[in-house]
């Protein structure tokens, strides 16, 4: 995109003023101008873009993709504006922070982090999406929006929040009625919980710890299930050997680990922002108390240094109070008892 499809500050606040209010008319009347004026600079922006912002017919505007991102950015211009000249001015400035955060990774905790920082500030306000899916948080006018998986390589700024790690799991009354395997092999004698899916899912990738290379092992199980959240009620009913997280394991509880010396490639968890966000101080304590709250899932330490996004494609969780299969993309993680 052009650096000179606005020419001014007029631009910015006329262009936010027709994609709001869905009128050149409205805009208009709010700007205090003439209608054909209004319609006179649109089209010359959309000149120094070479492409339609707002689609124009007798009856209705459409505002294009690329005239809903031009519109994001306006509005967090006007909004950095509109703070620096209540800074001057000597005012208490209020902040809107916009999150988008996906449902699994909504909690108490996180809950209670967040109410910390209102009490701290009166000024500061939060406006949470809670989203399953990606938003690339420049298109939906965000500050932040917390991704699972490696999101895709984009002119995002991300920081690494941690990382969370799965093993292999099963209920105690299974390992002492089935035997407990002894090593990877032994899986496929097993009564493994498996995602129903084409082609079936008959091997599972497991690494010897951290650094180990990733092997593929044969699994069977009479067992397949269309749902991550069933899959997990199959773990916990003593059905088999199944995955969850290793953080969500207690010690000395019913749900015990197995093959201890095995796991999974580690899932990452970033924060995604647009570039310059970063450095906001209520930017950062908002990212300072997200890693402390995803820490009860992690097993990393938290990396604070912002970095390029790194590529590859994104692997969101889908469901609340759940997390990804690493190796099936199904949604198997609860907290064990």
């Amino acid at each position: 995109m052009s650096e000179t499809v606005l020419e001014n500050l007029a631009d910015v606040r006329m262009f936010v003023a027709i994609v709001e209010l869905g009128s050149l008319v409205a805009a208009a009347r709010k700007l205090g101008w003439k209608a054909n004026a209004v319609s006179r600079r649109l089209s010359a922006m959309e000149g120094r873009v070479g492409q339609r912002l707002i689609h124009r017919t007798t009856r209705r505007l459409s505002v294009t993709e690329e005239g809903h991102r031009l519109a994001s950015r306006c509005r967090r211009i006007l909004a950095e504006l509109d703070e620096a000249e209540r800074e001057l001015a000597g005012e208490a400035v209020a902040t809107t922070l916009r999150l988008i955060i996906h449902p699994g990774m909504v909690s108490h905790r996180l809950m209670a982090g967040l109410g910390g920082l209102l009490r701290r500030s009166e000024q500061l306000r939060f406006r949470v999406n809670v989203s399953s899916d990606f938003v690339d948080p420049i298109a939906d006018g965000a500050d932040v929006s917390i991704h699972v998986g490696r999101p895709p390589s984009s002119s995002l700024v991300a920081r690494s929040l941690g990382k969370m790690q799965w093993v292999l799991a099963a209920d105690r009354a299974y390992l002492e009625r089935e035997g407990r395997p002894r090593n990877p092999q032994q899986l496929v004698e097993h009564e493994c919980l498996r995602l129903l899916r084409e082609p079936p899912e008959d091997h599972w990738t497991l690494s010897r710890g951290e650094a180990g290379r990733p092997t593929r092992f044969p699994i069977s199980g009479r067992l397949e299930l269309s749902d991550g959240d069933a899959l997990s009620h199959a773990l916990d009913a003593g059905l088999g050997i199944g995955i969850r997280l290793a953080a969500s394991l207690v010690v000395g509880g019913r749900i015990e680990r197995v093959l201890p010396e095995w796991q999974w490639a580690a899932t990452p968890i970033f924060a995604l922002m647009p570039s310059g966000r970063q450095k906001s101080p209520h930017v950062r304590h908002t990212l300072d108390v997200l890693a402390d709250c995803l820490a009860a899932v992690t097993y990393s330490a938290h990396d604070k240094s912002p970095t390029t996004a790194p590529t590859g494609r994104p692997a969101p969780l889908t469901r609340r109070d759940s997390v990804q299969n690493p190796n099936s993309r199904s949604m198997v993680g609860r907290t064990s008892r």
